[in-house]
């Protein structure tokens, strides 16, 4: 490449750059450019742009097409009223919700498609998850979604950022993760009469905060200046993704000691070695995807989309088999990590390489299935009222634990009192690891052993992880978007040199680029 051509590739990448910069969001535009107008303008402006009408066409003729192709492979199998045609109807529907609800609100999609998969639970005619096909689906794209989710995070860590403030980030990440954890035990002991154990495993997973629910509205604002003298959004973003790299380590080490029969000696050492053979995996399989294939080979970035695929799905279940489930999650993590850095190195960016647009794309297709196959494993008949305020309670006790966390640690490392109730703020929201953790309590449990109290604390189990992301989700999206410009001071320079990636060539909609999470700006950040 000559020196003019990239004069002219880093002037084009800088333009784009600005211009999402200044992009605001669609739905504060309209209501500012329309305020003077009619109610029916203004009910006309609020309505999808010929764009995205072609685009939500071309979707649906894509369903339908691949729906009519199904039927000459298994015919019956795929009609209407078939388990494989309620799933398939539930996800679409939690797609077009979720995003709608998105497109309008401040509610996050998430809690959209985990709304719709609660809703068809409670007036469907059927329970299609009894049918060994459906249910054979959902177990095996819990396999897959883990992959796809902790490998898309960490191609966007700022690793800079975090060895430059390596304690910050790391005691924002640990620290309300224990407490929270620790919390939901106790509570849930008090409250629910919890053993210890149950209560631990269900902390392990409550306690993971969801950066991609907020971090695309925390970029917005960086974009705006606010919150960019002590770089919040670098420090949300990258603490959130480590939050969950420690979720999935500790999770993984939790679980494995409850419910996988070996020696207590057994445990004990693969407790203490889980995550450092996941450290250790994962750099040399993140080594291996940056030296093969030759990196000017034009299928690099298939081969190496490939390998990491492979590679994690492998160490998915061959960790879920042995019972070394929390070195699967951190290898994966790891081995994204690893091989971005080092692809960096020789101009692949952070968050704007080939391979980290393959894995946006895939999460588009996926998330939709996550979250409405989730929300279907409410069990709304099991609950009382008496139960449903117990559960609540258990939620916010512990909740409010973990954000006293958050705020001392803030403060304790120099952000300001309304800058640290921010970012606790943002530690709220509970999503992407509780759906694919839904069912894991009912799919642990032992085959022999396990007491009639043991079986109905794993059904409650995902009905407390449900409650969880539709109250939470909702509640940190929304308290984010609100209280940003309250919270955050204005700078008189924006700073967005440190998110240095230029927009990927695959984007979301224009109406609302500031809050979808798949947007370029939402980088540095773990998906899950």
């Amino acid at each position: 490449m000559t020196v003019d051509d990239g004069i002219e590739r880093n002037e084009s990448k800088e333009t784009i750059k600005n211009f999402y910069l200044d992009f605001e969001s669609a739905k504060t535009k309209r209501l500012e450019e329309n305020q003077n107008k009619g109610f029916v303008f203004k009910l006309l402006d609020i309505l999808p742009s010929k764009r995205e009408l072609k685009q939500y066409i071309g979707v649906i003729l894509f369903g339908i097409i691949l729906w009519a192709t199904l039927w000459f492979v298994f015919q019956e199998a795929v009609m209407p009223g078939s388990s494989i045609f309620n799933l398939s109807v539930m996800v679409a529907a939690g797609y077009a919700f979720g995003h709608t609800l998105e497109r309008y609100t401040t509610i996050n999609a998430m809690a959209g498609m985990t709304l719709v998969g609660v809703l068809f639970k409670i007036f469907g005619n059927t329970n299609f998850i009894d049918d060994p096909i459906a249910d054979t689906i959902d177990y095996h794209l819990r396999r897959i979604y883990p992959v796809l989710i902790l490998t898309k995070g960490p191609l966007g860590w700022n690793w800079p950022y975090i060895r430059n403030n390596s304690m910050k980030v790391f005691l924002l990440a640990t620290l309300p993760w224990i407490v929270e954890c620790l919390s939901t035990a106790i509570f849930t002991h008090v409250l629910l009469e919890y053993p210890w154990y149950w209560g631990i495993h269900l902390g392990a997973i409550l306690a993971s905060v969801s950066p991609a629910v907020v971090v695309p509205t925390v970029m917005a604002f960086n974009a705006k200046g606010l919150g960019t003298k002590n770089k919040i959004a670098l420090l949300v973003a990258n603490a959130g993704g480590l939050d969950t790299a420690f979720t999935e380590g500790m999770f993984g080490v939790i679980n494995s000691a409850i419910f996988y029969p070996s020696p207590p000696a057994y445990r004990i050492v693969k407790a203490l070695l889980a995550i450092f053979v996941g450290i250790g995996i994962g750099i040399g399989w993140g080594i291996l995807c940056d030296v093969l294939p030759d990196h000017k080979d034009p299928y690099a970035a298939t081969v190496r989309s490939l390998l990491i695929f492979a590679g994690g799905l492998l160490l998915t279940y061959a960790g879920g088999y042995l019972g070394w489930g929390g070195t699967s999650g951190v290898a994966i993590m790891i081995c994204a990590g690893t091989a971005a850095t080092r692809w960096a190195r020789r101009d692949w960016p952070i968050n704007d390489n080939p391979v980290a647009t393959v894995y946006k794309v895939l999460w588009l297709i996926f998330e939709p299935m996550l979250f409405t196959l989730s929300g279907y494993f409410l069990e709304v008949a099991e609950l009382t009222l008496v139960d449903l305020g117990l559960i609540v309670g258990c939620l916010f006790l512990a909740l409010l634990m973990r954000l006293m966390a958050a705020f001392l640690i803030s403060v304790a490392n120099s952000l300001s009192v309304k800058e640290s109730l921010f970012v606790a703020v943002t530690w709220i929201p509970k999503a992407i690891v509780e759906a694919v953790l839904v069912r894991v309590a009912t799919d642990s449990l032992w085959k022999d052993g396990a007491t009639e109290q043991d079986k109905g604390i794993a059904k409650q189990h995902g009905n407390i992880i449900i409650i969880a992301i539709l109250i939470m989700t909702s509640l940190g999206s929304c308290l984010t978007t609100i209280l940003g410009p309250v919270l955050l001071s204005q700078d008189s320079k924006i700073r967005d040199s440190e998110f240095h990636q230029t927009p990927s060539p695959i984007q979301p909609q224009a109406y609302d680029v500031t809050r979808r999470k798949n947007t370029n700006t939402s980088v540095h950040f773990i998906d899950a």
